[in-house]
């Protein structure tokens, strides 16, 4: 299967909108991690914004290759639930089950 070719013509401003549409009143993931975060919305380029971890979780990218996926999935980082003030703060999920 062929990689498609990256569109280096693309609109910022248009992607930036999308951005904005896609996380509106969502929390996000990082690449593949089922750990939920809290989304800010970061300076980018001429004044426009994209959608962040509010933890500052490092990712590669801006999101245009999916490195961020929305979801309505409750905040589980821990840090991001600090920061936001919602309570039960030193709740974290497991990242995986262990065998009993």
């Amino acid at each position: 299967m062929a990689t498609p070719e990256p569109d280096y013509h693309a609109d910022p401003a248009a992607f930036a909108a999308d951005q904005e549409e896609l996380f509106a009143g969502h929390n996000l993931h990082v690449g593949s991690s089922r750990v939920t975060h809290a989304v800010d919305w970061v300076p980018w380029i001429n004044g426009l914004r994209l959608p962040a971890p509010a933890c500052r979780q490092g990712f590669a990218g801006h999101g245009a290759q999916g490195e961020l996926r929305p979801t309505t999935l409750p905040v589980s980082c821990r840090r991001c639930r600090r920061l936001r003030g919602l309570h039960g703060v030193d709740e974290q999920p497991a990242l995986f089950v262990l065998p009993h």
